[in-house]
């Protein structure tokens, strides 16, 4: 035990026999220099250490100022730690009671160690704490300010605020920012990110919350939202029974961009826009997509110039909106990103399907239509289009007596192609292209034709075509009656289109599938699954409007309406019915 605590304090021990060699009447206090301010500025330890010396080793208090000394040493260590302690409450006290800081944002840098910035409204030059290096803050960035509006922080760039579009670039870093049309307008400058950015009118970008400094560039999802990023491969070769249509379209679309200087010869005028119009399933949409990949690649060929589409695919019923003047942005910002492809190399195409709900004839009556402003302001835009060569338009339409005259009228619109129903030898091409050699077919049918794959399908297809001509009693369709009293019936071949065809074909793979499962060893297609595919596929398709109104069923099956009353499908009989499944 007596080892021990000589061993702990053999330091201080040492320290205070030296004392004591030097003042031997220390403990007595006879020396008038010693004072108690001399043991105030002691350790109670280092007390109890000193009087310890004075102790001599063989004295029966010994062992209990060892026991003295660890107690104070333990009291020390506590009051050490209660301390500390005691400190952080009083820190945390502190940061609790202290005001709030503030946060601005940081307008400009006029001179060292000095800021300007804008807090709830109001402009401050605030002083800049030296522990912050001034050369890392950036203009637009949010700051702390301290009750004294001083800048002790750098928080970033903030990641809300309101979005507005640029009307104008102004020099020395400003913009001129407001909503469409210029409504509420005001001038912002840009942040340190966007102080070198190419930015140009018509882009949306994202002010700070105090809406003085412009942070960011937003992209406009809606226009992006139309655009196909590639378009398909699709020669025209790939197009059948439309020859017609598609010798118009190329007519239309690729002489003025391949004989510019023979149009510029003659003067004339090249077309803004055309119409592709004719009854559902007929290949409208599949022309427009064609357009735009044999147009850019004919040009490569022919004048070396090297253009890449730009296709924008607009549904019509997706411009419509519930909100006031939201539809006519969107036709704006349509024609103004076609606009800006076009001046940066690219060949940009509109094209709008279902264009009647969106461009129907206006009507007059008590409560106002959105197609009252919806059609004035596409018909401005197409105005503002010098020719075709800027933006290619194309609407496509199965009812264009519905579409307002105003946008069929020359001028805008000049061109209206009419895609018919394939007829024999066209339903022929259209089955071609989509039964190809690469598919299988039963054994014993190849065995039939020697193996020559080609043949094979000649024959299916002249047997297919055969059978959805004939007039015979199961392909009647539709009933027509006239108003002399006078019935005509229409059949299956008088109703064909070439999503019909390609219906066909895809039932017919799903039944050799279905069979190949049930029985493994009948694989390959045969000439029963195109057949059974034909009937099932007009039954399923015997469906027209809930209407009783002969306009709507003609447009449909595009038929002339001259002298009908009445149309209405052919239902066969149970019999037939039966036999037919």
């Amino acid at each position: 035990m007596l080892n021990f605590a000589v061993g702990i304090a053999d330091g201080a021990r040492i320290a205070m026999l030296k004392l004591m060699a030097r003042k031997p009447k220390f403990f007595g206090l006879s020396d008038s220099s010693m004072t108690f301010e001399n043991l105030d500025s002691l350790s109670a330890l280092q007390i109890v250490d000193l009087v310890a010396q004075s102790v001599s080793m063989d004295s029966s208090c010994r062992e209990a100022f060892y026991y003295l000394r660890r107690r104070v040493a333990e009291l020390e260590e506590t009051n050490e730690q209660a301390q500390e302690a005691i400190q952080k409450l009083n820190e945390a006290v502190d940061k609790l009671s202290s005001p709030a800081n503030r946060l601005g944002t940081l307008l400009a840098l006029p001179k060292k160690d000095t800021a300007l910035v804008v807090q709830g409204g109001a402009e401050y030059y605030c002083p800049v704490d030296p522990r912050l290096a001034q050369e890392t803050l950036l203009i637009g960035t949010r700051v702390l300010l301290n009750e004294a509006y001083a800048v002790v922080g750098d928080l970033g760039f903030d990641g809300s605020g309101p979005v507005v579009k640029i009307l104008d670039i102004l020099p020395e870093n400003r913009l001129r920012v407001g909503q469409e049309g210029g409504l509420g307008s005001s001038v912002v400058i840009r942040s340190s990110a966007l102080a070198k950015e190419r930015l140009k009118p018509g882009l949306e970008v994202r002010l700070d919350p105090a809406a003085r400094v412009a942070l960011e560039v937003v992209n406009a999802p809606k226009a992006q939202h139309h655009l196909l990023e590639t378009v398909p491969e699709l020669p025209w070769e790939k197009i059948g029974g439309q020859a017609e249509a598609v010798q118009a379209v190329r007519d239309a679309v690729e002489l003025p961009f391949l004989y510019a200087d023979l149009f510029r010869k003659y003067r004339h005028s090249v077309p803004k826009g055309f119409l592709l119009h004719g009854p559902p399933g007929c290949g409208k949409t599949l022309l427009g997509k064609a357009t735009a990949y044999n147009l850019t690649r004919k040009l490569k060929e022919m004048t070396g110039e090297e253009r890449k589409e730009f296709f924008m695919h607009v549904k019509g019923p997706e411009i419509l909106n519930m909100w006031v003047g939201e539809s006519e942005r969107q036709v704006r910002e349509l024609f103004a990103q076609a606009r800006e492809m076009a001046k940066e190399g690219y060949l940009p195409f509109i094209f709008i399907d279902e264009a009647e709900s969106i461009l129907g004839t206006r009507r007059a009556g008590r409560y106002a239509s959105i197609l009252n402003t919806l059609v004035p302001m596409f018909c401005a835009e197409m105005d503002g289009i010098e020719s075709m060569r800027e933006v290619v338009i194309i609407l496509a339409s199965n009812r264009a007596d519905l579409i307002d005259p105003a946008i069929l009228r020359p001028g805008r619109i000049d061109r209206k192609i009419k895609v018919n129903r394939p007829d024999r030898e066209g339903c022929k091409e259209i089955y071609r292209i989509y039964i190809t050699e690469d598919l299988p077919f039963a054994p014993e049918l190849e065995q039939q034709f020697g193996g020559s794959k080609r043949e094979l399908i000649e024959h299916i297809i002249e047997q297919v075509v055969a059978e959805q001509f004939s007039h015979r009693e199961s392909n009647k369709f539709l009933e027509v009656t006239l108003r002399s009293g006078r019935r005509e019936y229409l059949f299956r071949g008088d109703l064909v289109s070439g999503a019909i065809i390609a219906s066909i074909v895809e039932r017919a793979k799903e039944l050799a599938i279905k069979r190949t499962i049930q029985e493994p060893s009948a694989v390959g297609l045969r000439l029963e699954d195109f057949l059974t595919a034909l009937d099932l596929e007009y039954q399923e398709n015997d469906i027209f409007p809930p209407t009783d109104i002969t306009e709507d069923w003609l447009k449909l099956v595009d038929y002339d309406p001259e002298n009908v009353v009445k149309i209405s499908p052919v239902r066969l009989r149970t019999s037939q019915a039966a036999r037919v499944v």
